[in-house]
């Protein structure tokens, strides 16, 4: 049997995950079957579960590809920030530029199924929350870091970085399901002077 190059491997997983979130998309996670996704692409069931246990390792790879995504943007822009203000008005303007498409209204309502879904398997919700640790954690880094220069207050750190993802997932719901494309935008203007307005120091406030 000849060998088969990790390029191969690569390709197959991708056609195996876009397949999956085509169908998710359309049926939603838990009506989604593996049979569902050997249809879309084109594969026996032997040819995915030989990169995939299941259609929850399916998923988690999928979200992984997402938040790895994420960072790298995000990153790439950090460099030429100065100032905590500037990189959280980066991240609500990055939320404010998505485009509010049926893909995107899809994807967020895929995720909030997967977390319902999850908060009834265990394991399932430790990676979960591992996942929202290391969002949270990212926040909260910017939080310290305008407490240490004196741009914002001296308020719990960790709980402003929840807030923060409490008000992003609850938007992102809610623009999901009723939500205009110019609402959406709107809404993000101004929780965006909400947020920046309620945790700046009065010295540093523009």
């Amino acid at each position: 049997m000849p060998k088969v190059s990790e390029q191969y491997k690569e390709e197959k997983k991708n056609l195996i995950l876009q397949g999956a979130l085509r169908c998710f998309g359309e049926k939603g996670y838990e009506a989604t079957t593996i049979d569902d996704i050997v249809r879309v692409s084109n594969l026996s069931k032997g040819a995915i579960y030989n990169y995939f246990t299941s259609k929850e390792e399916i998923y988690l790879q999928l979200l992984q590809g997402e938040t790895k995504d994420f960072f790298l943007e995000v990153q790439s822009e950090y460099h030429t920030l100065k100032t905590a203000t500037e990189k959280l008005r980066f991240l609500f303007q990055r939320f404010q530029k998505q485009l509010l498409t049926d893909e995107r209204r899809k994807s967020f309502r895929l995720y909030t199924e997967f977390w319902l879904y999850s908060a009834r398997q265990e394991d399932l919700m430790k990676l979960m929350e591992e996942r929202y640790r290391e969002f949270t954690g990212f926040i909260q880094e910017i939080i310290e870091e305008g407490q240490e220069s004196g741009e914002f207050k001296p308020m719990d750190a960790e709980f402003i970085a929840q807030i923060f993802w409490a008000i992003r997932d609850g938007n992102a719901l809610h623009s999901s399901l009723l939500g205009e494309e110019k609402k959406y935008k709107k809404t993000w203007e101004m929780i965006e002077e909400f947020f920046i307005s309620g945790i700046s120091s009065s010295t540093s406030r523009e």
